[in-house]
């Protein structure tokens, strides 16, 4: 112990220490491992980074990728129970929907449907349970009446998945599919139903054994919210948002939102979401991978890539101290040599070694130091020099003057712009030679203070003022004033630019920027500046009218604030586009001026020579009385001028969407051809003003003798068409065409004179979905032609 103290206190073992802390040997070989250690640090650091941005891209691809086979594995099970349910509607004997007892036996003779769903139902047309498959004891008071996949059934008379609920029968959280089942009149006699258990249901199984990672999970929620599959069985049929909290990733996608992107779960933990919506059902598919699990390897492999380059570094270390000691042994016999020289053991001839490295150039540096001093003291006046040329070659006026304002230089620009030369100027008063009168008492204060303080109202700032020529005219300058202290006194130089040719430039710019001003408030498009924070810099007397704002009030606001937040969340992401250095245009409609309004908007960046977007020039145009004028021209582009019934394109398209009906419901339809008899003599004898009478004429009785169902179209001249929907048979194909035979016979009145006018009609019936449109409309024309060929003023059925 006593050795210890003894030890502690002797100042040549406190030394060694203090001698490592100042040793240059020390200090370098720290800063050596210092580097070595950060370059590793940071090259690890870096290829891990990227190598974590690209697993990260390759993670939240495999997620969507899988997302989008479960997404069309549930698409295709939808599809295939639809199917199932569809051809079970249409095998329904007719005792089978008298009888729930018969029901159940045809239950049970489908076994492969039966067992497709938890349960099967039917429902009379008026919305009473009649059968159950899986309880037939049911309560017959329980009605789908008023409930929207049963009305939607009725009204569309086609299948649908209803949304999620909890069933009456069962209690548990379901999906319904409906088929109807229809009578001999085309009309919903029943409505069978099949129903998902979204608890334990099979249909779900897949999505359940593809979670990935070990507490990842995929789970189903409908486009509103509603949870369909979720691990936590609890939360079926609650809303995803039920929970406090907020999830950027679940509100993108409720927003629409498809594919992966990373985000923060209420709980406060990072994930990979990834989403796809179903084709068939307006489902939407999700996963979550948590963030800890995705990038556990990386995150290992950064923990070892850390300890490696730290070992690297402490390797590195001790080779670099052992460099070191050799390479810097000259500089501590140099060093010995200054210590002898300094002390008087040694001559200055001792420095003078012939080492042809940095330690021989430092050894002769000091033979050179004093001849370097003269030089030092030579380049001084030299330098002096220099600054007289700079002064005298400087494009500004340059005048220094003492603390009483007496001019002590005068450069050659000076004489240039106020006409005094140096000789003139210098010793005088700089009030006298260049200061207007109008300024001298303000000029004089500032000496007196700038005397006492060296400071003043223009010291150390740029301002601009009036300077006097020496011919008694006035310059704009623009001046900038520094002071210097020497000694006890205040020197002052004043830096004085002509600033005449900017002034002249400046009020061309300012009113050039006037007639700018004046045609953007005259032209009839809102334009609007908004800077990088989406505040109004500037908007024109157009924008201010249509807002119906003071613009003392909008400049400066944010945009929501301008136009409203409604409007503000349509312009956001063509604003992002804008701002990544896009041009955007888009649509939207509002309310202004008493009135709705379709206005298109274009968004161009204001990009920079550094390619920086400082902000967006915003350019609205009123296209309302455009789009309305679009809108007539498409709808006439369908019409016949004419008659004002549907041309021959309207009648291509809604044939088309006739034969698709009657193909889906199975219900034939029929396609009268028709045209007017002798319709070229009328013409010819009365005249295409008669012939047009008699046009109008024709395709309004055709109208007021058809059905509501029915379309009457002109093809061309007096070619007409009628499609005929729901016809069951000839017999009923013919009894229309009679009508139409009948009301056309009736006594036309053209220009004020009776005529008797007939036509002729061909009737084809769709009676199998392979008869094309074409082929339909050829053998309606053929069936024409054999009507007219029996003489006219009837009618006609095609084979």
């Amino acid at each position: 112990m006593q050795y210890s103290t003894l030890y502690l206190n002797d100042p040549r073992a406190m030394a060694v220490p203090l001698f490592l802390q100042r040793s240059l040997k020390f200090r370098m070989t720290g800063v050596v491992i210092l580097l070595v250690l950060a370059a590793t640090i940071i090259v690890t650091w870096v290829a891990m980074v990227l190598a974590e941005r690209d697993m990260k891209f390759i993670i939240g691809d495999q997620q969507y990728a899988l997302l989008t086979a479960a997404a069309a594995h549930l698409d295709d099970q939808l599809g295939a129970k639809r199917l199932l349910l569809a051809e079970l509607a249409e095998s329904v004997p007719e005792e089978a929907r008298r009888d729930p007892r018969r029901m159940q036996d045809f239950f049970d003779e489908h076994p492969t449907v039966r067992n497709s769903f938890y349960n099967l139902v039917t429902f009379d047309r008026q919305g009473r349970l009649q059968h159950s498959a899986r309880d037939s004891n049911a309560e017959a008071t329980l009605s789908a009446a008023g409930k929207v996949y049963f009305d939607d059934t009725m009204t569309l008379k086609a299948g649908v998945i209803s949304a999620p609920f909890r069933s009456q029968l069962s209690g548990m959280p379901v999906v319904l599919i409906t088929q109807p089942v229809f009578d001999r009149d085309g009309e919903v006699a029943l409505v069978i139903a099949g129903s998902i258990d979204l608890d334990n249901s099979p249909f779900f199984d897949q999505i359940s054994a593809q979670k990935p990672g070990k507490t990842g999970f995929m789970f189903i929620m409908t486009a509103e919210g509603i949870l369909v599959h979720h691990p936590n069985k609890k939360r079926l049929l609650e809303h995803i948002n039920a929970r406090p909290g907020y999830n950027q990733a679940t509100e993108m996608a409720l927003e629409g939102f498809e594919g992966w992107t990373e985000a923060t779960n209420k709980d406060g933990n990072a994930g990979i979401y990834a989403y796809k919506r179903l084709k068939s059902i307006n489902w939407v598919l999700g996963v979550r991978f948590p963030t800890n699990e995705a990038f556990a390897p990386m995150i290992e492999m950064r923990h070892r890539a850390i300890i490696a380059a730290t070992v690297f570094a402490a390797i590195a270390g001790a080779v670099a101290w052992a460099a070191i000691m050799v390479m810097l042994k000259p500089l501590g016999r140099l060093r010995r040599n200054i210590a002898d020289i300094r002390n008087g053991k040694s001559a200055i001839g001792v420095l003078q070694r012939r080492r042809r490295d940095e330690i021989g150039e430092l050894s002769t540096a000091f033979h050179v130091l004093m001849s370097e001093r003269e030089s030092a003291q030579e380049q001084t006046r030299d330098s002096e020099s220099l600054i007289r040329t700079i002064l005298e070659r400087a494009p500004d006026a340059i005048v220094s003057s003492d603390h009483h304002g007496i001019i002590t230089e005068w450069n050659t620009q000076a004489e240039r712009t106020f006409g005094w030369t140096r000789e003139q100027a210098v010793g005088r008063d700089v009030a006298e030679l260049i200061i207007p009168p109008a300024l001298r008492e303000a000029h004089h204060a500032g000496i007196a203070r700038f005397a006492s303080s060296g400071v003043g109202p223009v010291v150390n700032t740029r301002v601009r003022l009036t300077a006097l020529h020496r011919d008694g005219h006035e310059i704009p300058i623009e001046l900038s004033i520094g002071a210097l202290k020497h000694g006890e006194e205040y020197y002052a130089t004043a830096f004085l630019h002509d600033v005449t040719e900017r002034l002249r430039y400046e009020q061309q710019i300012a009113a050039s920027e006037q007639r700018i001003r004046l045609i953007a408030d005259n032209l009839p498009v809102l334009i609007a500046y908004l800077d990088q924070d989406l505040r109004f810099q500037f908007v024109n007397a157009t924008s201010r009218h249509w807002l119906e704002i003071d613009p003392e009030q909008l400049l400066g606001k944010h945009l929501s604030e301008g136009v409203g937040q409604r409007q503000f969340e349509e312009a956001e992401p063509h604003l992002s586009t804008a701002f990544r250095g896009r041009i955007a245009t888009y649509e939207l409609q509002a309310h202004f001026r008493g009135g709705l309004h379709t206005l298109e908007t274009t968004f161009v960046p204001d990009v920079g020579r550094d390619g920086v977007v400082a902000g967006v020039y915003s350019l609205t145009h009123d296209t309302t009385r455009m789009k309305e004028i679009e809108e007539k021209l498409i709808q006439l582009a369908r019409v016949d001028t004419l008659t004002g019934i549907a041309n021959r394109l309207m009648f291509e398209e809604i044939l088309q969407l006739a034969i698709g009906r009657a193909g889906r419901n199975r219900l034939p339809m029929a396609l009268a051809y028709l045209d007017i008899d002798n319709f070229k003599a009328i013409n010819d004898s009365l005249g295409h003003g008669a012939g047009d009478c008699v046009l109008r004429e024709f395709a309004s009785r055709l109208v007021g003798n058809v059905r509501i169902t029915d379309t009457v179209a002109r093809l061309a001249g007096d070619e007409f068409v009628i499609i005929f929907e729901q016809v069951h048979n000839r017999e009923e194909a013919a009894q229309l065409a009679n009508k139409i035979v009948e009301a056309v016979r009736e006594e036309f009145t053209v220009e004020g004179r009776p005529m008797r006018v007939s036509t002729s009609i061909g009737v084809a019936l769709f009676e199998h979905e392979h008869e094309s449109a074409a082929e339909l409309v050829a053998r309606a024309d053929t069936a024409l032609y054999a009507a007219k060929r029996n003489g006219r003023d009837g009618y006609a059925l095609a084979e």
